[in-house]
């Protein structure tokens, strides 16, 4: 009977692997008469739900794997995490913390609740937790990564790099290396982060990119008489920033070509001069993207390639210089005239503040990048501003909130695709007298055109400054606080700015 059962297990989770997940839900359903008791068999049935988006589902199986199976770490873990994305963030504590009470040395246990706290803005707690777990398991190394990271979010970055370095020693994978990287770089170590940071590619990042190419990848040989291909990588705001660095890639190049999202194209081919570029072919493979490379033009195939990102790495080894003071890309003057009129016309001459207050990309657990609405208020109360929303996404109420909240009438354009019109929107962004934003696409398109940018973060940033403005895009001031989460801190300094922006117009 138990090795029907493992079978039955085996075979359902492959299948989920494979996303298949309807002939594992027969399979499941049809055993469930017999097994429907079973932690392990609700458990898997409530992962299927759950890939399904059918939340309610999923935690109906999940409490009965639960119920039955308090004394399995896996089955205790699970349920609680799925708790907490449904917004029970109570119950998903009570969960973890009798299950401790428990078994108070599991490792499992202790580290999902370090997890667990640090996701609730209590990195204090973090720690506490993530000591017990190192006390029991000095050498685990993701105790060491957790602690880590829990002396981030208290801005004690010197102590997460230690934590990180012995994590290293216990670990061999690309992760440890980049969370390094990043640590690095927040410590402004510039030539050892960016070089870490090469880390990301590692085969065993789940987002690393897989390219079906055979081309040697650029290690900084001579380019001149030689044509480079420039790999796209990340999301469309990244392209936008690390893209910053083409015109210098260009000056010592015989050509370049450039892969990118198709929203971008016309703008680089217009902005970068004898550039050739192409949209990209990529589809994802079980989470990791693929790019297929059949578009390259055999009249100008490549001699090297480079990933995107990597070029802050081979290009400052002289060290972090600002780049493109008035940004790099270029919007045609009719489009800039016909944007400067239209919005005069419709503010009455008052300066235009462009706002975008959220990525589209707003998760549970991506939400404390962003500041809650209502400490907008600092921004949106400045006298004789007018204010146009750049959210790509439905702002309704959100617009609503600011107008039955402070009074304010946010401009919203009608007929304008925010989200994929990178042209028009570069257009609208040189018309404005700035851009405020978290670290967003359009903030740093509003900065690629040539835009005063400030861009709003909860933590101290890892991107490289000078002077107290962006490296890469010199336009982007990043106000972030002294002390992790902050908010009121940062939007008392976004005030002063947008009140200098105003003083000198």
């Amino acid at each position: 009977m138990i090795g029907e059962l493992e079978f039955i297990l085996k075979t359902a989770q492959s299948l989920i692997r494979q996303r298949k997940l309807a002939p594992a839900e027969t399979l499941l359903l049809d055993k469930y008469k017999k097994w429907g008791n079973h932690p392990l068999i609700n458990l898997a049935l409530g992962e299927i739900f759950f890939l399904k988006d059918n939340i309610a589902t999923s935690l109906q199986y999940l409490k009965i794997s639960y119920e039955n199976g308090k004394n399995i770490p896996s089955v205790v873990v699970y349920y609680a995490e799925k708790l907490r994305l449904n917004d029970e963030t109570t119950r998903a504590k009570e969960v973890l913390q009798i299950a401790i009470l428990n078994r108070p040395c599991d490792k499992v246990l202790l580290e999902s609740y370090a997890n667990f706290c640090l996701t609730d803005q209590n990195p204090l707690e973090s720690l506490k937790f993530n000591f017990r777990l190192l006390l029991l398991f000095p050498n685990y190394s993701t105790g060491h990564t957790n602690t880590a990271e829990a002396y981030a979010a208290l801005d004690n970055y010197e102590k997460s790099l230690e934590h990180q370095n012995i994590a290293i020693k216990y670990d061999t994978g690309s992760q440890a290396k980049l969370n390094r990287a990043i640590t690095l770089l927040t410590l402004e170590q510039h030539q050892e982060g960016w070089a870490e940071y090469e880390n990301r590619l590692g085969d065993d990042i789940i987002s690393s990119p897989r390219r079906r190419l055979r081309v040697p990848r650029w290690n900084r040989q001579p380019l001149q008489d030689k044509t480079i291909l420039v790999c796209s990588e990340q999301g469309v705001g990244d392209e936008l920033y690390f893209s910053s660095y083409l015109p210098k890639l260009i000056e010592t190049s015989g050509k370049v070509i450039l892969e990118t999202d198709q929203r971008l194209t016309h703008l680089f081919k217009e902005s970068l001069g004898e550039i050739s570029v192409f949209p990209y072919s990529r589809k994802v493979v079980y989470g990791k993207p693929v790019f297929n490379y059949g578009w390259l033009p055999k009249s100008i195939y490549p001699d090297f390639y480079i990933d995107l990102a990597s070029l802050p790495h081979f290009l400052s080894r002289e060290g972090m210089k600002p780049l493109n003071k008035f940004g790099y890309l270029k919007i045609s003057k009719d489009a800039h005239d016909y944007w400067t009129k239209y919005l005069f016309e419709i503010s009455g001459g008052r300066p235009i503040i462009g706002l975008c207050w959220r990525s589209g990309l707003n998760t549970k657990d991506r939400q404390h990048w962003y500041p809650p609405l209502h400490l907008w208020e600092q921004v949106l109360t400045m006298p004789n501003v007018c204010f146009l929303s750049l959210q790509y996404d439905d702002d309704t109420e959100d617009i609503k909130f600011f107008k039955e909240q402070f009074g304010v009438s946010m401009i919203k354009l009608s007929n304008i695709d925010l989200k994929n019109d990178f042209k028009k929107i570069g257009g609208i962004c040189t018309s404005l007298t700035g851009v405020i934003a978290p670290s967003t696409a359009v903030a740093h398109l509003a900065a690629a055109v040539g835009k005063r940018t400030i861009i709003i973060e909860n933590t101290r940033t890892w991107l490289p400054r000078i002077n107290d403005l962006d490296a890469f895009l010199p336009c982007i001031k990043r106000i972030f606080p002294p002390n992790t989460g902050d908010w009121e801190w940062v939007f008392n300094g976004v005030r002063k700015e947008l009140n200098n922006w105003l003083s000198t117009g």
